[in-house]
């Protein structure tokens, strides 16, 4: 009996090295990466989870609040020469065929904010952005986490949709293996790929949602340009896809232009029949966060087998991006809860 006893022991000790428990009672494979959904506003010291995966600017703000480390650029880990796009900027067909003079003015202004922010008051860009939130919302922006590096991890650069159509279509292809679900099909339809000359009288309504693409955007709001005959109002409205989406949608659209997660204008957009894609605006700005601030490269990526991994909007960009990386490199990863 007592050999018995002692077998049955020796599989017990076998099977609970292979299982890591955390905090709230689950179980955590040792060669798998636990990838746990998280809110916003829970980046901070939650005992069971090893690492997060934040956007900027709530990256930085996080990691001063409570003392995180920035551990890995998802930008960097994806790798390739221009890495993954991010956002969108859509235009309402209607507008592209009755004004494309004032578009291409437009985007050259949006081609310019890059530049323009590495030289900004913060305070200036910040006022910028505030001036165009909805009554009684603040923005993620203040000056405490504005700072010229937020600016530079936000991944502000427009390309073109001419441009970026082969890299916006294979990342697409990319999410849709992870999560058939979050992306449409895209017709070639879909890109704005030249614009004409032609001007018209016309008041114009752009909508962002708040964060890094709201950055996008910046110095036009800042200046207030002024358009020949044409006017624009800025929106800046809550990085919720529900309302962004009711922006695009339904019989008369809200939005003359839209800056749209690349995916969601993919699902809702991607046959080209109302909106054309005019390019890409932000290009990364995910971000691994840590206690201890060790650096994860595409070497040791394989450190996050055995973690928790916490990620704003699992379902959505922040995740699917995380999932493609993981699966580029041969990390099996599973969800908890």
């Amino acid at each position: 009996m007592k050999k018995i006893l002692k077998a049955l022991a020796a599989v017990c000790v076998a099977a609970l090295t292979a299982i890591s428990f955390t905090a709230c009672g689950g179980e955590t494979s040792t060669d798998k990466v636990s990838l746990l959904g998280i809110q916003d506003g829970t980046v901070v010291g939650l005992l069971d989870v090893d690492y997060y995966v934040v956007a900027e600017p709530v990256a930085t703000a996080r990691a001063n609040a409570v003392g995180l480390k920035f551990s890995g650029d998802l930008q960097q880990l994806y790798g390739s020469d221009n890495g993954y796009p991010q956002a969108v900027i859509v235009a309402k067909n209607e507008l592209i065929e009755s004004n494309p003079a004032f578009l291409k003015a437009f985007l050259e202004e949006v081609e310019a904010n890059e530049s323009w922010l590495e030289t900004a008051p913060a305070q200036t860009v910040i006022d910028a952005v505030a001036s165009h939130l909805p009554d009684g919302t603040t923005s993620t922006f203040n000056a405490k986490n504005l700072t010229s590096q937020v600016i530079a991890n936000s991944g502000i650069n427009l390309v073109y949709a001419n441009e970026d159509k082969e890299r916006v279509t294979s990342f697409l292809a990319e999410m849709a293996e992870v999560e058939p679900s979050s992306v449409g099909e895209v017709s070639d339809s879909f890109f704005c790929t030249s614009l004409g000359t032609a001007s018209a009288s016309s008041t114009v309504s752009v909508y962002a949602p708040d964060g890094a693409p709201a950055l996008a955007l910046a110095k036009l709001m800042a200046e207030e340009n002024t358009f020949s005959q044409t006017s624009v109002v800025y929106n800046i409205v809550s990085n919720n896809i529900n309302v962004l989406s009711a922006m695009v949608c339904g019989e008369n659209p809200a939005a003359d232009i839209c800056i749209l997660p690349v995916n969601a204008a993919s699902k809702l957009l991607g046959s080209g029949a109302k909106y054309k894609m005019l390019g890409t605006v932000t290009n990364g700005n995910l971000y691994i966060l840590s206690k201890d601030g060790e650096t994860l490269t595409k070497d040791n990526l394989s450190l996050l087998k055995g973690k928790t991994v916490g990620v704003i909007n699992l379902a959505n960009v922040p995740g699917i991006t995380l999932k493609i990386i993981l699966n580029k490199y041969g990390i099996p990863y599973e969800t908890v809860s």
